[in-house]
């Protein structure tokens, strides 16, 4: 299996387990703040961080960042989507999470259409030398990254999601 085939994989089941938590939430608990301060905001966008918040997020910028790869070039500056034109994220709950089933697909579509010798292409993110295939496996820690802040959001109010590594798959080689 080559390194674009472990990721896909990856990816795959990561966005698989992201539905089967978000379809459980409780709609009381997608935009509600548990524990709110001053430092809970994620740049301009999102200024209290919510499950819906960050779903939407997450939905937004993976697909900016997948486009963006295909057309990166050696030697480009990638630069982060702020004043981007985004994909509008739909109302909390069941729209959002068939929406982001969308993305994800799209998003998967993105990734395997990209030719292999691409996935090579050097460039940099805010200061940071990337290949495109490394660029995918930072938007994977990206995704579990906020899956993170959204299980301790669920928790704080007392709801108990799955098990984040108990991967849907279980017959076939994951990565």
């Amino acid at each position: 299996m080559n390194e674009r085939a472990r990721f896909v994989s990856m990816y795959q089941q990561q966005a698989s387990l992201s539905l089967t938590i978000l379809s459980a939430i409780p709609a009381e608990l997608w935009t509600s703040i548990p524990a709110d301060s001053e430092t809970n905001f994620l740049g301009e966008r999102i200024r209290k961080i919510t499950i819906a918040g960050l779903c939407g997020h997450l939905l937004q910028a993976e697909y900016y960042w997948v486009t963006a790869l295909a057309k990166v070039r050696t030697g480009d500056s990638l630069p982060p989507p702020v004043g981007v034109p985004m994909v509008q994220p739909e109302p909390a709950g069941e729209a959002l999470i068939a929406q982001y089933r969308q993305q994800l697909q799209r998003i998967s579509d993105a990734i395997n259409a990209l030719p292999d010798a691409q996935l090579q292409v050097e460039f940099r993110f805010i200061g940071r030398l990337y290949t495109v295939q490394g660029f995918l496996w930072a938007m994977y820690a990206h995704h579990a990254y906020h899956f993170g802040q959204i299980d301790l959001l669920l928790r704080q109010q007392g709801y108990l999601p799955p098990e984040f590594l108990e991967l849907p798959e279980l017959h076939a080689l994951i990565g």
